[in-house]
């Protein structure tokens, strides 16, 4: 975020951004504002109001903001795969495939429900904590800006 915020009024660095000063006490107008969303639009991929610098005022504010915009909460995304897999179900009852097509569709089904089974990583989440203590503070925003594309 302060990488877009400096590059917008023009200062030298991410790090002359104070994310927790408001986007008003460092300069920003109705055109800045525009121009930020427009970079958090292309960056982020997320439809943003022109508004958005007025309506969360600070850069953490706005971080928090597309925090949420861009990762949905576990509850929410495992309703819409539920929802996805309810429509794969009745697509599938409603199928006639003959025994090639259907011995393809089996495969692919397999396939998935295998790579779904290999995906579940360590059961205690201890190769994350292992990871997360030995990384270095630079490690760790390296890895918070690829995450929400602002480095």
């Amino acid at each position: 975020m302060c990488t877009q915020v400096a590059a917008v009024l023009g200062y030298p660095g991410p790090e002359t951004v104070d994310p927790a000063r408001s986007f008003s006490e460092v300069g920003f107008d109705s055109l800045t504002a525009v121009e930020l969303r427009n970079r958090l639009n292309a960056t982020t991929g997320v439809r943003l109001p022109a508004t958005l610098v007025f309506d969360y005022p600070t850069p953490n504010a706005l971080v928090e903001y597309l925090r949420g915009e861009i990762l949905p909460d576990d509850a929410s995304a495992v309703t819409s795969l539920l929802a996805e897999l309810d429509g794969l179900e009745k697509s599938l009852a409603g199928a006639t495939p003959d025994d090639e097509d259907r011995s393809r569709i089996t495969a692919r089904l397999q396939a998935l429900l295998a790579q779904w089974n290999d995906n579940r990583g360590p059961e205690d989440g201890a190769g994350v904590a292992e990871e997360l203590e030995s990384a270095t503070d630079d490690d760790l925003f390296d890895f918070i800006g690829k995450e929400f594309g602002i480095s």
